[in-house]
Protein backbone atom coordinates (compact mmCIF):
# COMPACT_ATOMS: atom_id res chain seq x y z
CA UNK A 1 0.00 0.00 0.00
CA UNK A 2 1.37 3.23 -0.67
CA UNK A 3 1.82 6.24 1.85
CA UNK A 4 -0.14 8.59 1.87
CA UNK A 5 0.57 11.52 -0.79
CA UNK A 6 -0.16 15.51 -1.13
CA UNK A 7 -1.60 16.48 -4.00
CA UNK A 8 -2.10 20.19 -3.94
CA UNK A 9 -4.63 20.45 -0.91
CA UNK A 10 -5.66 16.86 -1.24
CA UNK A 11 -4.47 13.95 0.94
CA UNK A 12 -4.76 10.98 -1.70
CA UNK A 13 -3.56 7.03 -1.79
CA UNK A 14 -2.03 6.96 -5.84
CA UNK A 15 -0.86 3.98 -7.09
CA UNK A 16 -0.44 5.39 -10.80
CA UNK A 17 1.16 2.24 -12.11
CA UNK A 18 -2.57 0.41 -11.22
CA UNK A 19 -4.36 3.40 -12.61
CA UNK A 20 -2.18 2.76 -16.21
CA UNK A 21 -3.15 -1.03 -16.53
CA UNK A 22 -7.07 0.22 -15.66
CA UNK A 23 -6.42 2.98 -18.38
CA UNK A 24 -4.65 0.00 -20.84
CA UNK A 25 -7.41 -2.56 -19.77
CA UNK A 26 -10.57 0.01 -20.54
CA UNK A 27 -8.91 0.46 -24.27
CA UNK A 28 -8.77 -2.78 -25.28
CA UNK A 29 -12.11 -3.46 -23.91
CA UNK A 30 -13.08 -0.87 -25.63
CA UNK A 31 -11.82 -1.74 -29.04
CA UNK A 32 -13.12 -5.37 -28.59
CA UNK A 33 -16.85 -4.42 -28.05
CA UNK A 34 -16.16 -2.08 -31.19
CA UNK A 35 -15.09 -5.18 -33.47
CA UNK A 36 -17.57 -6.89 -31.95
CA UNK A 37 -19.99 -4.42 -33.23
CA UNK A 38 -18.88 -3.58 -36.16
CA UNK A 39 -18.61 -7.67 -37.06
CA UNK A 40 -22.81 -7.83 -35.65
CA UNK A 41 -23.45 -5.28 -38.27
CA UNK A 42 -21.60 -6.82 -41.52
CA UNK A 43 -23.18 -9.51 -40.59
CA UNK A 44 -21.04 -12.43 -38.51
CA UNK A 45 -23.80 -13.28 -36.05
CA UNK A 46 -26.62 -12.79 -38.38
CA UNK A 47 -28.26 -10.94 -41.34
CA UNK A 48 -25.60 -9.06 -43.50
CA UNK A 49 -23.05 -8.49 -46.29
CA UNK A 50 -20.91 -11.55 -44.72
CA UNK A 51 -23.76 -13.90 -44.13
CA UNK A 52 -24.53 -15.00 -47.69
CA UNK A 53 -22.63 -17.16 -49.11
CA UNK A 54 -22.51 -18.19 -53.03
CA UNK A 55 -21.19 -20.53 -54.96
CA UNK A 56 -20.78 -21.88 -58.44
CA UNK A 57 -20.05 -24.38 -60.73
CA UNK A 58 -17.48 -23.02 -63.59
CA UNK A 59 -20.11 -23.15 -66.38
CA UNK A 60 -22.86 -21.27 -64.42
CA UNK A 61 -24.85 -24.29 -65.15
CA UNK A 62 -25.39 -24.68 -61.03
CA UNK A 63 -25.59 -22.02 -58.55
CA UNK A 64 -26.14 -21.97 -54.51
CA UNK A 65 -27.01 -19.22 -52.35
CA UNK A 66 -26.81 -20.13 -48.72
CA UNK A 67 -26.28 -18.81 -45.12
CA UNK A 68 -22.30 -19.22 -43.77
CA UNK A 69 -23.61 -18.39 -40.60
CA UNK A 70 -26.59 -19.80 -38.85
CA UNK A 71 -27.90 -20.80 -34.59
CA UNK A 72 -29.50 -24.40 -33.56
CA UNK A 73 -32.38 -24.92 -34.25
CA UNK A 74 -33.18 -21.79 -36.23
CA UNK A 75 -34.48 -21.46 -39.77
CA UNK A 76 -31.99 -21.70 -43.01
CA UNK A 77 -32.18 -22.25 -46.59
CA UNK A 78 -30.43 -23.60 -49.00
CA UNK A 79 -31.44 -22.02 -52.77
CA UNK A 80 -30.24 -23.89 -55.75
CA UNK A 81 -30.18 -22.57 -59.29
CA UNK A 82 -30.13 -24.76 -61.96
CA UNK A 83 -28.99 -23.31 -65.61
CA UNK A 84 -30.21 -24.51 -68.86
CA UNK A 85 -29.34 -28.10 -69.57
CA UNK A 86 -30.00 -29.43 -65.97
CA UNK A 87 -33.07 -31.48 -67.31
CA UNK A 88 -32.64 -35.03 -68.68
CA UNK A 89 -35.98 -36.56 -69.85
CA UNK A 90 -38.28 -34.52 -67.89
CA UNK A 91 -36.74 -34.74 -64.75
CA UNK A 92 -33.75 -32.54 -62.69
CA UNK A 93 -32.15 -34.88 -60.03
CA UNK A 94 -30.64 -32.89 -57.29
CA UNK A 95 -28.52 -34.20 -54.54
CA UNK A 96 -27.36 -33.51 -51.01
CA UNK A 97 -24.78 -35.28 -48.94
CA UNK A 98 -26.19 -37.06 -46.48
CA UNK A 99 -23.07 -36.21 -44.32
CA UNK A 100 -24.50 -32.62 -44.31
CA UNK A 101 -28.29 -33.89 -44.15
CA UNK A 102 -27.37 -36.22 -40.65
CA UNK A 103 -26.36 -32.40 -39.07
CA UNK A 104 -29.49 -30.27 -39.86
CA UNK A 105 -33.47 -31.37 -40.59
CA UNK A 106 -35.18 -31.04 -43.92
CA UNK A 107 -38.52 -28.62 -43.22
CA UNK A 108 -39.71 -28.04 -46.54
CA UNK A 109 -38.58 -28.38 -50.42
CA UNK A 110 -40.22 -25.73 -53.02
CA UNK A 111 -41.12 -27.33 -55.26
CA UNK A 112 -41.89 -30.11 -53.86
CA UNK A 113 -40.06 -33.03 -55.32
CA UNK A 114 -41.69 -35.91 -57.28
CA UNK A 115 -39.87 -38.73 -55.12
CA UNK A 116 -36.51 -39.19 -53.13
CA UNK A 117 -33.84 -41.45 -53.67
CA UNK A 118 -31.70 -42.56 -50.54
CA UNK A 119 -28.37 -43.54 -51.43
CA UNK A 120 -24.82 -44.65 -48.64
CA UNK A 121 -23.44 -41.05 -49.15
CA UNK A 122 -26.74 -38.84 -50.50
CA UNK A 123 -30.05 -37.83 -50.98
CA UNK A 124 -31.22 -37.21 -54.16
CA UNK A 125 -34.82 -35.25 -55.19
CA UNK A 126 -36.56 -35.71 -58.65
CA UNK A 127 -38.18 -32.76 -59.90
CA UNK A 128 -40.56 -33.05 -62.96
CA UNK A 129 -40.07 -30.05 -65.23
CA UNK A 130 -40.00 -29.04 -68.97
CA UNK A 131 -37.33 -28.12 -70.70
CA UNK A 132 -34.88 -26.06 -68.72
CA UNK A 133 -34.41 -22.95 -70.91
CA UNK A 134 -34.01 -20.02 -68.05
CA UNK A 135 -32.25 -20.67 -64.67
CA UNK A 136 -34.89 -22.47 -62.11
CA UNK A 137 -34.43 -22.70 -58.63
CA UNK A 138 -35.24 -25.04 -55.85
CA UNK A 139 -35.00 -24.15 -52.26
CA UNK A 140 -34.32 -26.27 -49.21
CA UNK A 141 -35.65 -24.18 -45.69
CA UNK A 142 -33.50 -26.69 -43.03
CA UNK A 143 -33.12 -26.13 -39.49
CA UNK A 144 -29.51 -26.92 -38.45
CA UNK A 145 -29.20 -29.90 -35.52
CA UNK A 146 -26.09 -29.74 -34.75
CA UNK A 147 -23.22 -26.71 -33.29
CA UNK A 148 -20.45 -25.97 -34.68
CA UNK A 149 -18.68 -25.84 -38.55
CA UNK A 150 -21.22 -27.86 -41.13
CA UNK A 151 -19.36 -29.35 -44.48
CA UNK A 152 -22.10 -29.92 -47.22
CA UNK A 153 -22.49 -31.11 -50.64
CA UNK A 154 -24.49 -30.34 -53.51
CA UNK A 155 -24.98 -31.58 -57.03
CA UNK A 156 -26.88 -32.51 -60.11
CA UNK A 157 -27.08 -36.08 -60.69
CA UNK A 158 -24.22 -36.40 -64.03
CA UNK A 159 -23.96 -32.72 -63.11
CA UNK A 160 -21.41 -30.57 -61.27
CA UNK A 161 -20.75 -30.54 -57.56
CA UNK A 162 -20.84 -27.87 -55.27
CA UNK A 163 -19.14 -27.70 -51.65
CA UNK A 164 -19.72 -25.07 -48.84
CA UNK A 165 -19.44 -24.18 -45.02
CA UNK A 166 -21.41 -23.07 -42.38
CA UNK A 167 -21.02 -22.02 -39.07
CA UNK A 168 -23.98 -22.83 -36.40
CA UNK A 169 -24.14 -20.55 -33.27
CA UNK A 170 -25.47 -21.96 -30.29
Amino acid sequence: MNDIQRVGDLEIVQDLEFQRRAWAIQRLSWIGWGLIAVGALAGLFGSGPLSRGNVSSPSDSLQLEYDRFGRFHAPAKLKIILGAGSEQNGKVKVWLSRSYLESTEVQQVTPQPEWVEASPDRLTYVFRTTALDRPTAVTFYLQPDQVGLQTGQVGVVTGPTLRFNQLIYP
